[in-house]
């Protein structure tokens, strides 16, 4: 049987509708065919035969007529339905990218339409603008309004390798390590499958690097109907990038030290490495405004050009000195975020405390202490010579005491000195007691594992050979030879110059000169220092250590013979010197070159216990770098006033973060470990930090570490449109710029919510008093006009 519904009226109710159905009403081609002509035909009919006019005919015709169609009405037994249906709004899921590249900023410089319309969305310039930013403020202001209007219901999303749902307004952090844009739309679908989703909008940069094929996704989508718009966030304009990499720089020096930065400069599409030429800028910051300190040519390529720069000395009274080393942008550069890094450098005021022990007075000893005596106000120097008389008294530095002996025990190392120079000294011959020697060298090991620095200067007679399998051995930063094999065998009467490891980026303690092939020449050139004619040969550096000099003939099976080697073991510094006759440096160039080697290699020594301003408490951070999504771990070492480790349960510090906002630290003791002391982190954006430990007030301790972008987030940052827009291809949705999201309200246009009935109920519609009453008018209207026109 089939039915005809004709919609009445809607109910006030949401859900709730009232309409007219008739039951028995036959097919739709027998009503029109047959039923309709053969009422009009009976109602003719019966006054066919009358004699009277046209219009009167088809006047009690038409009466008859509907009195007669009101009749089949009732037969087909008319019935009010009443229906109760779930109406479910449509939905649209809003999908909002979180990952780490959406912190970075593009300039926009070759659009300046788009330039201008995102404009609109930023409170600061679009340049200095993160995604993340555009991507909120396009969401909260155009897109959640559009929707609505039409009365949509939104879920928003925010997501990186995961899928997580956001609140309004957006909560962004962009920490995302990874980009999984196949997983997270097939994660939002499942969520939502059986619901009335219409659509989903994607707003991100659209460089997926991980997890399942973002296309097989959209397929999926596609599939079952639901169009997918994104909306690409950055510059989508082909690269055109320079970056730089902060390689080497000081966390603490001296004051009046020089500081020296290496940077390296990478460059990505471009054509030839004439475009991306630039110069490499190192400027201090001031509050009274920024100072250029030094500047340098560069022709970067995609595997990093490097750039030494060097800052000359200033400030003073401690404190900080703040650096920022930048490239200079080329024309049409899509990303400036990474053009600069900016970081701090710590001045430390305090005097290096030095001990020097040397054997006898040879010309190296004789020059080197009158250089300790008289050279930097910020060095403090005592000497002993073992081969003194009694009655000798030892030299050191003005309104510093003279030793009577050498100093064995630990705490006399610790609390007096940053810093022990042994010349050639046999450990044995330091005390005729043997008891005090061999505490010695149990001091001197606590001394550098704690932070001290430690220079073993060689020399003919036992040093370093007389360290050979005693405790000292496993501190130098060199293998030591101990079969006699490495005995110096060369030429005396032939003058060797030593040859720089890496002549384009020395170490500070043989930069002698900014410029570095003015330094090499100083070093390796006949016309520059005068070179040496003995040397203490060992078998090679130890894994881990720099080599700063190598012999500039004599190699073993692993390679040249090293001179000059520096290490570390584990928080204190160590310096190996095969040479002895760095005095001779003085004869073409006076103290200038002499002095500086040396004041250079005691203050690279000392940093190791002036990081800590009490010398007795140290901070580190346990790596240098860490990844935006790690958790950063602090560990502080804290010795109480007698040198032992500190049984306080709490250490407090603060943390600064890049942009200067300071936080409180605190640094809880590890269980069963007196004097170790540890923190663990999270930080939310990326740069430098820097933690300190206090104590009334003042800064005991502090390091610095710097918070990156993730590696699979940072290899290429550029948006990717082509992905987005194929995306939208397969689904039947659009593919737009964030610049362009108003565009995209053709396609919410409202009214797609769907109906789903739960319960109907049947009156019958006949059974009512107003059916006979339309029968009746009509009849009587009838009858009326049979009496007008005399028909009955």
């Amino acid at each position: 049987m089939t039915s005809l519904a004709l919609f009445l009226q809607g109910a006030a109710d949401e859900g709730r509708r009232t309409s007219l159905r008739l039951l028995d009403l036959p097919e739709l081609w027998i009503v029109v065919l047959v039923l309709l002509p053969l009422l009009a035909g009976v109602a003719w009919v019966g006054y066919a035969r009358e004699r009277m006019g046209v219009g009167p005919r088809m006047f009690l015709s038409g009466l008859r007529a509907l009195a007669l169609l009101v009749l089949l009405f009732v037969l087909f037994r008319p019935v009010l339905v009443q229906r109760h249906d779930e109406v479910r709004p449509a939905e649209v899921l809003v999908l909002v990218d979180d990952s780490a590249s959406m912190r970075r900023e593009d300039s926009y410089a070759s659009d300046e339409a788009k330039r201008a319309a995102l404009q609109s969305l930023a409170d600061a310039p679009v340049e200095r603008t993160a995604r993340l930013e555009l991507a909120k403020r396009a969401v909260e202001r155009e897109l959640l309004p559009m929707l609505q209007r039409g009365a949509y219901e939104v879920h928003t999303y925010r997501f990186a390798r995961d899928l997580s749902a956001a609140t309004t307004p957006l909560q962004l952090e962009g920490r995302g390590h990874a980009t999984h844009l196949g997983e997270v739309l097939e994660r939002a679908l499942a969520l939502h499958r059986g619901e009335h989703v219409t659509d989903v909008v994607i707003v991100t940069d659209g460089r997926s690097n991980g997890g399942s094929p973002a296309l097989d996704a959209a397929r999926a989508a596609g599939s079952v109907g639901v169009p997918v718009h994104t909306l690409v966030v950055g510059d989508t304009n082909p690269e055109r990038n320079l970056w730089i990499e902060l390689v080497e720089a000081p966390t603490d020096v001296l004051e009046g030290d020089e500081v020296a930065v290496t940077a390296r400069v990478f460059a990505r599409g471009f054509e030839g490495a004439g475009e991306a030429e630039s110069r490499v800028l190192l400027e201090e910051l001031r509050d009274g405004g920024d100072r250029l300190l030094a500047e340098e040519p560069v022709a970067p390529n995609a595997e990093g050009s490097r750039v030494v720069l060097v800052a000359p000395p200033g400030g003073e009274g401690g404190g900080d000195r703040r650096f920022r080393v930048s490239v200079q942008p080329v024309r049409g550069e899509s990303l400036l975020d990474d053009n600069a890094v900016e970081f701090r450098v710590h001045l430390t005021p305090e005097k290096v405390r030095v001990l020097y022990v040397d054997a006898y007075p040879r010309w190296e000893y004789r020059f080197l202490k009158e250089l300790l005596k008289r050279s930097d106000k910020n060095i403090e120097a005592q000497m002993f010579l073992l081969s003194a008389e009694a009655s000798f008294v030892q030299e050191s530095s003005r309104g510093v005491d003279p030793l009577l002996r050498v100093p064995t025990d630990r705490k006399e190392l610790l609390e007096n000195y940053d810093v022990i120079i042994l010349g050639d000294v046999n450990p044995y011959a330091i005390s005729p007691d043997p008891a005090r020697c061999e505490e010695f060298l149990a001091s001197l090991r606590e001394f550098v594992e704690r932070g001290g620095g430690l220079m073993m200067q060689a020399g003919p007679y036992d040093n370093p050979r007389s360290y050979v399998d005693t405790e000292l051995e496993e501190l130098l930063p060199v293998l030591l030879d101990n079969t006699g094999a490495l005995a110096f065998a060369g030429d005396t009467t032939v003058e060797k110059r030593p040859a720089l490891e890496t002549p384009a980026a020395p170490h500070q303690i043989v930069r002698l000169h900014p410029d570095a092939e003015v330094n090499r020449r100083l070093w390796e050139d006949p016309g520059g220092l005068f070179g040496f004619y003995w040397y203490a040969p060992v078998a090679r550096a130890k894994p881990g250590a720099q080599v700063l000099l190598r012999h500039p003939t004599e190699e073993s099976p692993y390679g040249r013979h090293p001179l000059l080697v520096a290490g570390y073991f584990p928080a204190g510094r160590t310096l190996f010197f095969a040479l002895d006759s760095t005095w001779r440096w003085r004869f073409r160039f006076g103290d200038r070159y002499h002095e500086r080697f040396w004041r250079d290699a005691i203050r690279w020594l000392a940093l190791g216990r002036l990081k800590s301003g009490d010398r007795r408490s140290r901070l580190d951070a346990l790596r240098s770098s860490y990844s935006l999504e790690e958790r950063v771990v602090l560990e502080a070492r804290v010795l109480d006033e007698d040198f032992r480790p500190s049984e306080r349960p709490v250490q407090s510090g603060r943390l600064e973060s890049p942009d200067g906002e300071q936080s409180e630290l605190s640094l809880v003791m590890v269980p069963d470990r007196p004097g170790l002391y540890r923190a663990t982190l999270e930080v939310g954006r990326p740069g430098v930090y820097r933690a300190w430990l206090e104590e009334d007030g003042r800064r005991t301790a502090s390091t610095e570490f710097e918070v990156t972008l993730p590696s699979r987030e940072n290899a290429d940052p550029t948006p990717d449109p082509a992905l987005l827009a194929s995306i939208s291809a397969l689904t039947g949705g659009r593919a737009l710029h964030v610049a362009s999201i108003g565009d995209l309200a053709a396609e919410f246009p409202g009214g797609e919510e769907r109906r789903e009935p739960i319960s109907s109920q049947l009156e019958d519609a006949w059974d009512n008093w107003w059916t006979l009453l339309v029968a009746l008018a009509l009849l009587s209207a009838e009858w009326i006009g049979r009496k007008r026109w005399e028909l009955v």
